[in-house]
């Protein structure tokens, strides 16, 4: 199955475009939207070509989630940690935006590789932003510890006015996604894919992924949680992370996953629907030319009719047929 990259691919591209162009005054105003609704914007002036401006407009938090300034809690310090002097956070952020940050180009580093590692890291942003609650507990996991003042039952935004829940511990963190589609037939799709998810768990070779499970309804941690935010109609997931799973680069890529599950799981879907919909034209296809093959057709069936020929027959013909078969 196919996994979500973290960055985003335009934005990596424009960020490759203006490096290389860097010394081209070239006015830059790019607007455009990715799945989960995460906007984003880039500018840059024929005054300053060196300074980019990326703007990003997060989903809309349910009343349960935790946002700090308009940000999920951690975001900031994360931005700070991953981007260093390159990235300023401008307070406040453009109209219609969670987030503005200034980027200098000119204090990007010179070796190639690092230069194009810091640029998908820059184009990672939703990971670092969205991710940044998640990451915070992930941490304290590797040590064995919950953060302080964390409370019980942890609510993160990952959809408009969607949320999934983190019950942290100190051996393991479960992570539960209430599972909504709006499509009758998305769900249940949703529904099947999500119960084989599980049952695939179950094979040998996946003995070290994350324990998985799925209930139609929710589950005992959730008790505390608020009951609009239980409505799901394609049930519930469950996954319970040990510290072996968020050990060194593993936790970047559990982060990544985690936060984008929904999003995994309805590609996937529409994948299947577009298959099943191939498969059902190609036999539909398929039954039209058998049954034009059936069709008589009419000028070869008048042309047989005409071409036939009778010959009457006198009596004494009749009786000498009749007489040589007798003998």
């Amino acid at each position: 199955m196919l996994l979500l990259q973290s960055h985003s691919r335009f934005l990596l591209d424009t960020l490759l475009n203006r490096v290389q162009n860097v010394d081209k005054a070239v006015e830059l105003d790019n607007n455009w939207v990715e799945f989960d609704d995460v906007r984003y914007h880039v500018q840059v002036t024929m005054k300053n070509p060196h300074i980019v401006l990326l703007s990003v407009s997060l989903p809309i938090p349910p009343p349960e989630t935790i946002f700090l300034g308009g940000l999920p809690f951690g975001a900031i310090e994360a931005i700070k940690a991953a981007y260093g002097v390159v990235v300023q956070i401008l307070d406040p952020p453009r109209d219609g935006f969670n987030l503005t940050l200034k980027m200098n180009l000119s204090k990007l580093p010179p070796h190639e590789e690092y230069k194009h590692d810091l640029l998908v890291k820059i184009a990672s942003i939703r990971e670092v932003v969205l991710g940044a609650p998640l990451r915070v507990v992930l941490k304290h996991l590797t040590s064995r510890t919950v953060a302080p003042k964390m409370d019980q039952l942890l609510a993160l935004v990952h959809r408009p006015k969607e949320s999934f829940f983190l019950i942290p511990q100190a051996d393991k963190v479960t992570v539960v996604f209430p599972m909504r589609f709006k499509d009758s037939i998305d769900t249940v799709l949703a529904t099947s894919f999500l119960q084989e998810f599980v049952e695939a768990r179950r094979t040998a070779g996946l003995n070290n992924a994350p324990l998985c499970m799925w209930s139609p309804s929710p589950p005992l941690e959730l008790k505390g949680a608020p009951a609009e935010a239980l409505s799901a109609n394609a049930g519930f997931v469950t996954f319970v992370i040990f510290p072996r799973h968020v050990e060194g680069k593993k936790l970047d890529r559990t982060v990544w996953n985690l936060s984008t599950f929904h999003a995994y799981v309805s590609y996937h879907i529409k994948c299947s629907e577009g298959f099943m919909h191939t498969r059902m034209r190609r036999r539909v296809e398929s039954l039209i030319q058998t049954l034009d093959r059936a069709k008589p057709d009419p000028e070869k069936s008048n042309k047989a009719l005409t071409s036939r020929s009778f010959k009457r027959l006198s009596l004494k013909d009749l009786k000498d047929r009749r007489n040589n078969s007798i003998l």
